[in-house]
């Protein structure tokens, strides 16, 4: 036999070693993080926004629950790829494809490269994670695992594991999650939402700001947000954006503004890591406690007389559009 012959058999097995890697161990382990760290922050801010109006188009309000439901079918899958040889392959790449769809959707329709929610609060670049899930399927796809010689006879004790494991991850999750919403909304009695993010910027212009649910949810307007020309200024204590924004045009400001603080979390406000504010003319005040807060700061509306001119969240310090006056 010739030493190409040889190495054609020892070439497959090595390919095939790594394929079931790729899809029994490193693809649900990466899945795996991505799941635990969403569950264990319970809080839809690690939602992307495209998912978020899916949840709305399909009558899922409660975006608790909503992201209970969509960790739940990752546990789902990842059982699958531990426990199923033969539907292991197809789970991964089910799943990959479908978080390239949505990080596509995200980066080329909302315009959103700054985090795509897939470590929860704390996540990466959609671009990088696009890259990474993108090299995952295209492994997956080319290296095709190696078949089990004894799957048939392990059949029942997988299916039994794989219950198992959808049982008890399912469980956590929505215990986790759902009873996160429940004791951070549990005393509240001023109606506000468990969680809430602006669906329809664009229809508030021309409106009234008694008309806006978000106007109503401030603690205590400083002064009279009704007469002649400001700024409402919605921002994060530790917003760079924000930071930058405050900086560059809110240390002597020429038209009255108000600038509203959104709490971090639930809990309320983290100090830690917040910028120093220098506009010392500018009247401060802050959203409620309470409520989960899924808004792109800085949030900037301008007001003429009570009525909304021109609101943009994630606004771009470098060409605001929102700064009319």
């Amino acid at each position: 036999m010739s030493e190409s012959n040889a190495a054609a058999p020892t070439q497959s097995v090595v390919v095939g070693w790594i394929g079931v890697l790729l899809v029994r161990l490193f693809v649900p382990a990466w899945i795996f993080f991505g799941a635990i760290t969403k569950v264990l922050g319970a809080t839809p801010k690690s939602l992307p926004r495209s998912i978020l109006d899916g949840g709305g188009i399909v009558g899922i309000s409660d975006h608790f629950f909503l992201l209970s439901v969509l960790t739940s079918i990752e546990f789902f899958f990842i059982a699958l790829m531990l426990f199923s040889a033969r539907f292991a392959r197809i789970s991964a790449s089910i799943m990959l494809s479908i978080f390239l769809l949505v990080l596509s959707v995200e980066m080329f329709i909302y315009g959103n490269f700054e985090s795509c929610g897939c470590f929860g609060e704390d996540s990466i670049a959609p671009t990088t994670m696009f890259g990474i899930d993108f090299a995952l399927l295209l492994g997956i796809i080319t290296l095709k695992p190696r078949k089990s010689t004894n799957a048939f006879r392990k059949q029942t004790r997988n299916v039994i594991l794989i219950v198992l494991f959808v049982i008890l991850s399912w469980y956590f999750t929505f215990s986790t999650i759902m009873s996160h919403k429940h004791i951070s909304n549990g005393d509240n009695t001023t109606s506000l939402p468990s969680s809430w993010y602006p669906t329809n910027i664009g229809e508030w212009i021309g409106k009234s700001v008694d008309d806006i649910d978000l106007f109503s949810w401030v603690s205590e307007w400083p002064h009279d947000i009704h007469e002649s020309k400001q700024y409402v200024i919605f921002y994060s204590l530790t917003c760079d954006h924000c930071e930058a924004l405050l900086y560059g045009y809110f240390e002597f400001p020429t038209t009255p503004t108000t600038l509203v603080a959104i709490p971090q979390s639930t809990d309320g406000f983290n100090y830690d890591g917040a910028f120093d504010n220098t506009s010392f003319d500018c009247d401060k005040t802050e959203l409620r406690v309470g409520t989960d807060w899924i808004i792109g700061a800085p949030l900037v509306v301008a007001i003429e007389n009570g009525i909304v001119q021109c609101a943009t969240e994630n606004e771009d310090y470098e060409a605001p559009v929102c700064l009319i006056w």
